[in-house]
């Protein structure tokens, strides 16, 4: 693991593993909301979390010099950020393997996780899709995080490399269910038109969860698939 001073305090001492811890948390926190109310928690919400933690949590256990000390506020300031492609229903996009080969998508409607997509089983050497598989699934659609993955690139190897105009969900899509709550009895399902209602834990078994996969998830998820593709060769 390595260690550096920061750029504009050289107090201040970082690494790799704990902007990695600092990532899951805020990976695991996302999570929550997402399993609990389906939608991401706001700035907002992460803020008042974060001013109640460092109340109740942060001593001298914790960090050093703050014996005597009270944390009155934690403040999260915002800028606008460059303009960046917006991810749009239709965009194909193209994911890198740990392998080094590439695997496709299309992002089939928006999700208030990300986005809903479509993944294609077929893989190349290079982000060039081959358009006759189409129609052929590696595994039904799933969403995820596409903001991250796609639009500020922050996580993987993931890149759009093109758009079918005017795409609209057909038929093969209806019929497609997500399961989200955080427990038995709050239980709900939604679809990609953004219909949702009560489900039974029996009715929800086998169901996917409405979470965003992130790059690491999306690669464990497809993991099976992959290898089982490359055995049939």
């Amino acid at each position: 693991m390595g260690w550096w001073n920061c750029p504009d305090s050289a107090d201040v001492v970082t690494g790799d593993a704990v902007l990695d811890s600092v990532r899951h948390f805020l990976r695991a926190v996302s999570d929550e909301y997402q399993k609990g109310l389906a939608r991401k928690p706001t700035l907002g919400e992460l803020e008042y979390a974060l001013n109640l933690a460092f109340k109740v949590n942060v001593d001298s256990a914790v960090l050093d010099g703050v014996d005597g000390l009270e944390t009155k506020q934690v403040v999260l300031k915002t800028a606008m950020r460059p303009k960046m492609h917006k991810v749009t229903p239709g965009d194909m996009f193209a994911y890198r393997l740990e392998d080094g080969r590439f695997g496709f998508g299309r992002v089939i409607a928006d999700a208030s996780v990300g986005a809903f997509a479509e993944i294609f089983d077929y893989f190349a050497a290079r982000p060039v899709f081959d358009y006759t598989r189409i129609d052929t699934w590696l595994v039904p659609p799933v969403p995820i995080e596409s903001y991250s993955l796609l639009e500020t690139r922050s996580i993987g190897d993931w890149r759009i490399i093109g758009h079918t105009p005017d795409f609209v969900l057909g038929p093969k899509y209806s019929a497609l269910r997500y399961v989200y709550g955080s427990n038995p009895n709050t239980l709900m399902w939604r679809d990609m038109e953004g219909n949702k209602g009560p489900i039974t834990p029996a009715e929800a078994q086998g169901l996917p969860h409405y979470v965003g996969l992130d790059d690491y998830l999306f690669a464990q998820h497809i993991a099976s698939h992959v290898q089982a593709r490359i055995a049939a060769r």
